[in-house]
């Protein structure tokens, strides 16, 4: 696969090819650019893609290509796809979701400790049903420094939380009050009150959240999954939620998802759960389009391209 700097196409003559989903949002987008779309992919120069399937995208490319972008924030359904290993440079959209699923996060916490499920289900008056809780003070740890992890600490600052953030590499975010690397997890994550996962689907943090881990938290702790379902063992959350290990959970992704009738999860007490819908599907073709704006001006520059996928990281 290409790095973004070989990624350079004459100016004139950067021809995009977009599918499967020719929507004006995204037409307008390539044309803002100064690039050329076109209708025929065999004399395309790149192509951008707003679709979820890796085995229609490997027949569509042809080795004319030289630059794909593809919708997700993710890239771990495309890691083994035989296109991230053909001779062209890769984009995701890494970034570009984090403000609209920071806050949803930040709902399903709110949701989570003013009890909105139980009460949102009682059918008499009934105020003291579930105990209450304030997020001022508490401590937050966000696994992922993207732009959820940022978005969400700095959501976090007026509701006196301090937030703790932890990113692959450790770097500073401005928005935290503390930058740690993921090195430091197993070690630390005792210390917090709440948890988010924020992080991308990688070897490193599947099923981050097991039994091991839960087993180190205490009885008030708060888990919050906006990332990826695999990031959580689904059975050892759901023995710890019964037992009484942990407070409870806000859940926008699951794994197995999407979830099958009858689940446990579904109507869990202590569960906060919502159908994969921080990133609705308008906000996403919004924030996609401005993303899809900015590449192709900068391939029509030969200038670097943003969100380039690195398969030793694994997005």
């Amino acid at each position: 696969m290409k790095t973004a700097e070989r990624a350079k196409p004459p100016r004139q003559g950067s021809k995009i090819f977009l599918g499967p989903e020719k929507e004006e949002i995204f037409i307008k987008a390539i044309e803002s650019s100064g690039c050329v779309l076109t209708d025929s992919i065999e004399n395309a120069d790149g192509i951008v893609w707003f679709g979820r399937d890796p085995v229609a995208l490997e027949r569509a490319v042809t080795e004319n290509i030289k630059w794909l972008q593809i919708p997700d924030a993710g890239a771990e359904k495309w890691i083994d796809s035989e296109i991230l290993k053909r001779d062209l440079t890769v984009t995701c959209a890494s970034g570009i979701y984090g403000a609209q699923v920071a806050e949803h996060a930040l709902a399903l916490i709110l949701g989570c400790y003013r009890q909105l499920g139980f009460f949102s289900h009682e059918s008499s008056w009934n105020p003291t049903g579930a105990p209450v809780q304030s997020l001022a003070g508490k401590k937050v740890l966000v696994l992922g420094g993207g732009g959820i992890g940022a978005g969400l600490a700095e959501m976090l600052k007026p509701l006196k939380c301090e937030v703790t953030v932890m990113s692959k590499s450790g770097r500073r975010i401005e928005s935290a009050d503390h930058s740690l690397p993921f090195s430091d997890f197993r070690t630390q994550v005792s210390r917090f009150d709440i948890i988010v996962l924020a992080a991308p689907a990688t070897a490193e943090t599947y099923q981050i959240i097991n039994t091991e881990t839960l087993a180190h938290l205490e009885p008030n702790v708060l888990i919050i999954n906006v990332a990826r379902g695999s990031l959580i063992d689904t059975e050892a959350l759901l023995d710890a939620l019964d037992q009484g290990a942990i407070l409870g959970a806000g859940l926008d992704v699951t794994d197995p998802e999407p979830l099958p009738e009858g689940h446990r999860l579904f109507g869990h007490p202590k569960v906060l759960l919502t159908p994969h819908v921080a990133n609705p599907p308008a906000l996403k073709k919004a924030a996609f389009a401005r993303h899809v704006a900015e590449n192709c001006h900068r391939f029509f520059n030969g200038a670097e391209l943003l969100a380039v996928i690195d398969l030793e990281r694994g997005y």
